[in-house]
């Protein structure tokens, strides 16, 4: 009798070991996945939030909405083309003002896309992504975490959605306005992404077309 107990007393615990061991490998999969795709949630150089150090002391970062914050001070009117990686309270007029379907060509280049421009807080927002990759820089978008990030030569630019700061290459840098993330794409400044890959942009408006042309040849 006393056998059969202690029989039972060892098949009990190593059933309980075995499926303790197979939850515990389960568990430690799943983390090691998670980690692989969201490698950036865990790189401090992309870290938005209080923790991250600013070199600069005109900026003060916000842990609510994760901005920059200008304390009053205001700079000379922006462009919705011309980036100057500083904050701007006041800005031009866009050429047009409502959504729509406009084309973007490369000059010297047999480059050209058709896409929706956003106008949003006095800027044209375009798909990341898909302008970075039609001017030849790599990108990559993380869908859980919602950051882009894009790299071109030796120029790299990330992105977080619901943000105005971009790491322009690991320097904490201002956005004329917020990412958005809309349709499975992050949008962005228009000026941000042409001038950070080293472009130029103007729009003409009889072709309805956003021409882009390297700032250095």
């Amino acid at each position: 009798m006393k056998k059969k107990r202690i029989s039972l007393i060892l098949a009990f615990l190593v059933t309980c070991t075995f499926t303790f061991g197979l939850s515990v490998r389960a568990d430690d999969d799943n983390e090691h996945e998670y980690k692989k795709h969201e490698k950036y949630d865990d790189d401090d150089r992309y870290e938005y939030d209080h923790d991250d150090d600013d070199d600069d002391d005109r900026y003060e970062y916000d842990d609510e909405d994760e901005s920059y914050n200008t304390d009053g001070e205001v700079y000379e009117k922006g462009t919705w083309n011309i980036w100057t990686r500083e904050l701007v309270m006041e800005k031009e007029v866009l050429p047009f003002s409502t959504s729509k379907l406009v084309n973007l060509k490369v000059v010297d280049m047999n480059k050209e896309l058709n896409f929706y421009v956003i106008p949003k807080d006095g800027e044209f927002f375009v798909p990341g992504k898909t302008v970075a990759q039609l001017l030849g820089a790599k990108a990559t978008f993380y869908k859980t975490s919602k950051i882009l990030d894009i790299q071109y030569q030796e120029n790299e630019l990330v992105f977080r959605s619901g943000t105005n700061v971009v790491y322009d290459n690991n320097v904490k840098t201002p956005l004329p306005a917020s990412s958005f993330y809309l349709n499975e794409e992050l949008y962005v400044p228009i000026s941000v992404i042409t001038n950070g890959l080293g472009y130029v942009v103007e729009w003409q408006e009889d072709n309805q077309m956003f021409l882009y042309q390297l700032l250095i040849k």
